[in-house]
Parts: C-alpha cells; structure tokens; sequence
C-alpha cells in the first residue's frame, strides 16, 4: 500500500511534545520538573537536531506551535490524564533518544506504544477545537497509525521526509539595509525585528501569540531557539500583574535592566533555577498610550554553573543575538 505524506505519526508526537512542555513549564511544578527533566533533554534535542534539519521536520514544527496554546491549555485544565500523558510519553524517550544519537535503526516501534498513542490522540480531539480536531481529523484519514509497528525509528523518520511536500512558502518582508539578515512582522501596530533564517507561525487558538521558529542557515554562532512573543491589550492599572517578572521568584532571576524607550518600558530578565540546564530569557515591554503589552520570551539551554560574576548581558549578546535584536528592535508602526 502507497502511503499519503503528512505521516499521522508526527501530528501526535507534536501534541504529546507540546502537551509534556505545558505540563512542565508550568512554575509550580518544581518537582515534576526535576523528575522528568531527562525527557525534557530528549524532545528539546529532538526539535533542536533532528525537526530543525529538514523542510518535513520545520514544517511539523510550525504545526506543533500553531496548537501550542490550545494543547497546553486543554492539558492543564484536565489535569486527570497527565499521568497517562507522561506514562505514553516516557514509552517513547528511549528510542528518541537513539534517534538523536544516531542509533535510530535500534529500536522499533511497539504496538503498546501506538495504543497509547491513539487512546491520546483521541483525548486531545475530544476536547480540541474544530481547527485541532480538523488537522488531527486530517491526519487519521491519510495514515492508519497501525501502518508504523514494527518500524524503527530511523524508518518513520526516513518516510516521514521522504513522502513529505512543501505548502506554499510565506513571503518574508526583508529589513531594508540589512543585507537579507534580518526580516519585521507587524501585530496589533507592534514592528518586530527576527532573522530571516527563522520562520513564523501564529497561534491557531490564541491569535496574539506569534512564534519565531528556527530553521536552517541560521549563523553557526548562535544558539537558535524558539521566540514566543505575546502582544495583547493589559489596562494600565494591570500591567504589573501582566508583568512576566512578577511570575518568577526574586530568587530564580538571575540579571535584569530595565527598558526604557520611547515608547515602551519594561524590564528584560534571565530567570534561572540551581542546577537545572535551562534559562528563560524574557523583556516585557508595555506602552502606555495603546495600553499594549509585549512579553517576548526564549527558553534555552545553558549550563547551569556560572561564577557569581557572569556577563549575561554578553552571553545574550554573543549567542542569543536574535533575541536581543527583537528585543532592541520593538517599535509602534501605525497603520
């Protein structure tokens, strides 16, 4: 049997990778964090060196951002299935693991695997919105999930690439002067500045959150991340309660200045816990005469032991340039 292109394999591995990032990026969740922070390396090297890698693996990733609000929503809000979620996700780990570490043709996919699979592809449809349930409804009638049993990862992955075709490319607006380096992006009157080696998807279920996804030619210098941006209208009397820093602990930030433009204000931070591997970067900037705020937000990962004396405000320069050039870039462009 000929199979269709757009695998339902990697629909649902999107969902689940993106339901397991919700679940732990919630800051509560201290402890649920550390425990499965082994997982969380896993899927943040498999967006990173295996998805990045290919136009297929991009265009999945976009995908996997359009739903990210609604997925992490739903996940949070129905709390009784994350030890289900997290049980079926962690079937998975070790052979992703192989696969970024290029002994994918080890292992194969189990049909214990693909049960738990569609009982949770099947959870997320029931409580999705029609656009979810429209690409999962979409997915389920080209591929029958059953089709990947007995194969290994490298075969999914293989097929998944081969069998895939590009939609219509969306045309960039290059930043004049730049030579080709840097492209904007108008939200709400918001001017945004982002590599012209990055993409971007828009949120299906929460139209004011803008991703920026890296994908290839990206400068060897940088660590490329995924750039969040929300821009939403906060009345002034809430702006602090709007204020990402106001959702960290005093402890967990690392380095801050403030922003002061000439129409935004706000504060960029690096938040960062002991002896986890990962930092947030944010800048929360807010305008008073529209009432809009922008929150841009780049979760890294960063080794965790630096001396007390750490330039971070260098470190953001020289590897996250792209987030600092958003960041400094940020202006009201009327219509």
């Amino acid at each position: 049997m000929k199979l269709n292109k757009r695998s339902r394999w990697i629909i649902v591995f999107i969902i689940l990778l993106v339901s397991l990032t919700a679940l732990l990026m919630q800051f509560d969740s201290v402890q649920a964090t550390f425990n499965n922070m082994h997982a969380v390396t896993v899927l943040i090297r498999v967006e990173s060196e295996i998805m990045r890698k290919t136009p297929a693996g991009q265009y999945y990733e976009s995908l996997l951002w359009k739903h990210n609000e609604e997925i992490g929503q739903i996940s949070v809000s129905n709390p009784e299935n994350n030890e289900e979620l997290m049980r079926v996700l962690r079937l998975f780990i070790p052979g992703l693991e192989t696969l970024v570490n290029g002994k994918g043709d080890t292992v194969h996919i189990t049909s214990e695997q693909v049960e738990g699979l569609k009982a949770q592809l099947e959870w997320f449809a029931v409580r999705g919105s029609p656009t979810l349930q429209e690409d999962i409804q979409k997915e389920q009638q080209r591929l029958p999930l059953d089709h990947f049993v007995g194969m290994t990862m490298n075969e999914a992955w293989d097929f998944i690439n081969s069998s895939w075709a590009s939609d219509s490319a969306v045309t960039q607006n290059l930043v004049e002067d730049s030579n080709g380096k840097w492209a904007y992006y108008v939200h709400n009157e918001v001017y945004l500045e982002y590599p012209s080696s990055y993409f971007l998807q828009v949120s299906e279920s929460e139209k004011d959150f803008i991703y920026f996804i890296p994908s290839t030619g990206v400068p060897e210098q940088w660590n490329p991340c995924v750039m969040k941006v929300h821009i939403w209208n906060v009345p002034a009397t809430e702006k602090d309660t709007a204020n990402s820093y106001s959702q960290f602990s005093p402890e967990s930030i690392v380095w801050e200045q403030s922003i002061q433009g000439s129409e935004f204000q706000g504060i960029e931070f690096v938040s960062s816990k002991l002896g986890m591997p990962v930092m947030n970067f944010h800048a929360f900037h807010y305008n008073q005469e529209k009432q809009l705020a922008v929150d841009i937000w780049v979760f890294v990962t960063e080794n965790p032991q630096v001396p007390d004396n750490f330039d971070y405000f260098d470190m953001i320069n020289q590897r996250y340039e792209y987030f600092q050039h958003m960041v400094d870039s940020i202006h009201m462009q009327m219509p």
